[in-house]
């Protein structure tokens, strides 16, 4: 009865919720009922009778379960609420009173010619110019960069030690700067023209600390470009939409780049902290905490490059977890008075996050031991378990599916938390530990002529994989044996399936493909005309795509050349020299040969001026013209 009567509440209120979006507080509701029972019940269902080491795996199932509500009712407190801001710009101050920026680009030993694409992005930014200034924080102590920032008239800092790293960095800079707010890019976050225009104007409110806008990346990221699918990148669900449900409670998440704040207020705090290699993390949470406002624009103002290995991407992984972790500790978010219960729960369900991955260890371990030891964990007739469990489950796939972005299903997520839980898990223990190790810069410019096999990455999915084989083989004799009922074993054996495609897909993905080029291709969205002079007359074209090291044109009309011709390409008033590395009839590959300082920047500007997302999300900021308060924003509303 209990099974049926969940089953029709549930699925009402998702049709509900569904025809009347402001009406999901229904669904809401009745799945945390639902949840709730099932989580009482299974308490009554821990194996207390059957040996220490069953008590020891339904202790830790049972937990990892806890953990996952936990994280599932953070889910539904963050998502229930539609974000909305008041649309400002530039119009909001008086001419005299725009506020002064000055653009911090930090560095460590990024390739020059990334920070070039940023350099000249960011002098291009549509700004009064008298208004700006552009600082290139270099921590790699580099003359060569010091050159490149003379050749641009930009100005350049360094410092005599890396103390603080990132956080030293802009600290440093801070001491330096005067302007009234600054921005703070990475050095691969190349911003788009409008990046201070669509930022600044939220600073004529002045309580206002920083706006966030999202990290967006034009390159594929190692899913997308190692499996071959059109997907959004892995962070896209956090880098636009939990972000955008954090801002509904002032919990925006400052992730380290495409920020600008006000400058009195973070040094009002003592600068950004150096207590945590997640410095940026730590400074907004400060800020709130402060009762100073943050805003999230959730528009495509600055593109960068996504880490493209799985080594590089647990690298970088390592040092977020750590870091958080590192800053709830540090300032004891749970008991700090002074930031409000939206934010708590926001900042705890990022520990909650992290946390998750040891939480799907368990899970996929749990049906392994079971089928290989035939240790019970769930002290339960299977008929009785199912009754329970399958109203919680559909509770969250309909909870999910109406709360949720539609760029992120259950599956991809299934994907991205097996290919990341065994490594997280670990980064979890190392800092509990306190392991200290090497601050690593995720590196951006990894280049491959062949395909590579990333062994150590994959080895935890290798060895679940081949776990997952040994427990089907000994469940089947177990149950051949009359040791486990036919129930127990189907409902483990598909559990097991399920992570062990989950493994399968993560050890594709370490199956690196070649990764030729050291500069990402730019596709040209506009309509920009060539034609090269040749021997048999003026042949005209079009530009198909573009980067600092080359291009490809698209011909009218063939031309039989051999690889390795020199062409002049006539591109507006600018005459480009290069050389021919790929001709298929009508289209044609070329390199650069020796541009001058005035072809590079022309270069570089059809670059710039044409970067978008690998991905479009179609993601965009939802505004209200007219002056409403947050508390009558933020309501339960289709989103």
């Amino acid at each position: 009865m209990y099974l049926i009567i969940s089953i029709l509440a549930l699925l009402i209120s998702f049709i509900i919720a569904t025809l009347k979006p402001k009406y999901r507080k229904i669904l809401i509701i009745t799945n945390s009922i639902v949840s709730i029972i099932y989580i009482i019940w299974r308490f009554t269902v821990i194996p207390i009778n059957h040996g220490i080491m069953s008590f020891i795996f339904g202790i830790l199932l049972y937990s990892a379960e806890i953990l996952g509500l936990i994280s599932f009712i953070n889910f539904q407190y963050l998502f229930s609420k539609n974000y909305k801001l008041e649309s400002k710009s530039l119009n909001n101050y008086a001419p005299e009173n725009i506020p002064s920026v000055d653009v911090l680009i930090c560095t460590y030993n990024e390739p020059l010619d990334l920070l070039q694409k940023t350099i000249i992005a960011s002098k291009n930014l549509d700004y009064p110019q008298n208004k700006l200034k552009i600082y290139v924080c270099d921590d790699g102590h580099r003359a060569e960069l010091k050159n490149l920032c003379r050749k641009y008239n930009v100005n350049y800092i360094t410092r005599d030690n890396n103390e603080g790293a990132k956080a030293g960095n802009i600290n440093n800079a801070l001491n330096i700067i005067t302007g009234d707010l600054f921005a703070v890019l990475d050095a691969d976050m190349i911003p788009k023209k409008n990046f201070l225009t669509k930022t600044v104007g939220y600073f004529s409110n002045e309580n206002m600390a920083f706006v966030q806008t999202p990290q967006v990346y034009y390159n594929q990221d190692m899913y997308q470009y190692n499996l071959n699918k059109k997907i959004p990148n892995e962070q896209d669900f956090f880098m636009r939409d939990v972000e955008e449900a954090r801002a509904a409670n002032n919990a925006v998440l400052h992730v380290g780049t495409n920020a600008v704040f006000r400058k009195k207020y973070v040094m009002e705090i003592g600068g950004y902290p150096t207590c945590s290699i997640t410095e940026d993390m730590a400074v907004g949470m400060l800020l709130q905490a402060k009762g100073y406002d943050s805003e999230f624009i959730n528009e495509e103002l600055a593109l960068g490059l996504s880490a493209t290995t799985f080594t590089e991407l647990v690298k970088q992984r390592d040092r977020w977890c750590r870091g958080n972790l590192q800053v709830i500790k540090k300032f004891n978010v749970l008991f700090n008075k002074d930031l409000t219960l939206g934010q708590k729960i926001a900042y705890l369900d990022g520990v909650v996050y992290w946390l998750s991955s040891i939480q799907k260890l368990i899970y996929i371990l749990s049906p392994l031991i079971f089928l290989l030891s035939y240790k019970l964990i769930i002290d339960s007739p299977v008929k009785s378990l199912l009754i329970m469990f399958i109203p919680f489950l559909l509770g969250q796939i309909l909870i999910f599916n109406i709360l949720s972005p539609r760029t992120r299903s259950l599956k991809w997520s299934h994907y991205y938390e097996v290919a990341m839980a065994p490594h997280i898990t670990l980064s979890i223990l190392r800092e509990i530990f306190c392991l200290k190790l090497k601050f690593n810069v995720t590196s951006k410019d990894i280049t491959t002529n062949k395909k590579q096999f990333q062994f150590k990455m994959a080895l935890p999915h290798i060895l679940i994989a081949i776990a997952s084989i040994l427990a089907w083989i000994f469940g089947t004799i177990y149950l051949l044996t009359n040791k486990i009922n036919l129930g127990s074993y189907l409902i483990n054996i598909i559990w097991s399936i399920y992570n062990f495609w989950g493994s399968i897909i993560c050890i594709k993905v370490a199956y690196q493909n070649p990764i030729y080029r050291k500069s990402e291709r730019i596709s040209i969205k506009e309509n920009i005309s060539i034609f090269i002079n040749t021997a048999q007359g003026k042949l005209t074209g079009s530009l198909i795509d573009i980067s600092e090291k080359g291009m490809a044109i698209s011909l009218d009309s063939p031309l039989d050349v051999k690889l390795g011709t020199k062409l002049n390409v006539h591109i507006n008033d600018n005459i480009i020299p290069c050389t021919v590395a790929r001709n298929k009839d009508k289209l044609f590959g070329l390199f650069f040969d020796s541009l001058t300082n005035d072809q590079l920047d022309f270069i570089m500007n059809i670059y710039v001026n044409n970067l978008q997302a690998y991905y479009d999300t179609k993601k965009s900021q939802k505004y209200v013209e007219e002056s409403l308060s947050k508390k009558s924003i933020f309501s339960f509303s289709n989103s």
